[in-house]
């Protein structure tokens, strides 16, 4: 059995460092949302970002340290919750027509993706799928904006 209590004070920090760069790059990709005028900024996307690698950073150190147990239990957990965060965010009221939230509910899942690389060491490609994302998500709403105003 692994003392939790024993764990390295450098190996908690840095578990608080990639939340911390999961956090910013979350945030970068909420701020394009939010310029997009969509529900989930850069506070949910940060939140979900820094949430995502610190379980996973954890996850793999108690992984690491336990005799039984396997440690991608956290990426499994990560995977339910953002598809029940994302389910909240594509349900619409009575009231609205068709369906919406769609692509930010992939924003959420994607924003986890870039967590969970950040919390298992992969920073750089953290902030290289972030920057994906944004090149998503800016490219193709141009796009969209070109081709609806054919349609007014």
């Amino acid at each position: 059995m692994i003392d939790l209590h024993s764990i390295d004070i450098w190996v908690q920090f840095s578990v608080i460092i990639d939340a911390s760069i999961a956090a910013i790059l979350g945030s970068l990709i909420g701020w394009e949302r939010d310029r997009a005028g969509k529900s989930a900024g850069p506070r949910t996307m940060a939140l979900v970002g820094s949430a995502s690698a610190a379980v996973v950073a954890i996850g793999a150190v108690v992984g690491a340290n336990a005799q039984f147990g396997d440690p991608t239990r956290a990426l499994h957990a990560i995977i339910t919750g953002i598809g029940f965060l994302g389910a909240g965010l594509i349900f619409t009221d009575k009231h609205t027509t068709g369906i919406q939230g769609v692509t930010t509910a992939a924003t959420v899942f994607s924003t986890a993706a870039v967590g969970v690389a950040v919390g298992l060491g992969f920073q750089i490609a953290g902030a290289g799928l972030t920057l994906v994302i944004l090149i998503i998500l800016r490219s193709t709403h141009v796009i969209e904006k070109s081709f609806n105003r054919g349609d007014a």
